[in-house]
């Protein structure tokens, strides 16, 4: 039976979430300062863990169900909720969160994918990131800015589009070979890809502009 977790992490996350975005999950796991982020954006926590270094306010723990983890410990808190949801049985995973500054965070959280699995879904403060398993089909905005990177850091594949500025006829996908900063021609996009997964990134408009 296939289940679905959707996970909240630190770093930037969207300021306003659209129920209708996200596919069907069955429960809501927040890693340290994603539990704000949840109860902000209007979603009831199934857990809570982490170290909660990162929580500005610790009341927002108060009738949560906490797995407390110690602050000097091998694996970050979002590993933690991801080693959680496998436990759990999960077998996918919906992310939000894991925007923003610090690099050495997001080149980790990217890292876990490789052990885990990717999300079928992960949104950030600017970015819609869907995954690519087999072939994709959407609509966006003409001219949305559009990049496709692996979904795993060991990945290869070769992806053929349809809809894009710049066509791709069978192009490798690896962290040496990637299709970055691309555009749509027209509203439907529609990727086929051969080998491993990967993710096509949505650049959304700044919150500013």
């Amino acid at each position: 039976m296939e289940r679905c977790a959707l996970i909240f992490t630190g770093g930037e996350s969207p300021a306003h979430l659209e129920a209708s975005l996200l596919p069907p999950y069955s429960f809501v796991c927040a890693a340290d300062s994603g539990v704000e982020k949840a109860l902000t954006l209007g979603f009831p926590i199934d857990v809570a863990i982490g170290d909660f270094d990162s929580l500005k306010d610790l009341s927002l723990l108060k009738g949560l169900e906490i797995k407390c983890l110690p602050r000097d410990k091998d694996i970050t808190d979002s590993e933690a909720a991801l080693l959680l949801i496998k436990e759990q049985g999960f077998n996918h995973y919906i992310l939000i969160g894991g925007g923003g500054s610090r690099f050495d965070h997001l080149l980790h959280l990217y890292s876990l994918f490789e052990k885990y699995g990717p999300p079928i879904l992960w949104l950030t403060a600017l970015e819609r990131i869907y995954l690519v398993k087999e072939s994709f089909t959407k609509t966006f905005p003409l001219n949305t800015t559009l990049s496709i990177i692996p979904a795993l850091s060991k990945g290869n594949s070769r992806v053929t589009s349809k809809g894009l500025v710049w066509p791709l006829e069978s192009y490798l996908i690896s962290m040496e070979s990637q299709s970055i900063s691309n555009r749509n021609s027209a509203t439907e996009v529609t990727l086929e890809v051969e080998g491993k997964p990967v993710f096509l990134i949505e650049r959304r408009p700044s919150p500013s502009n």
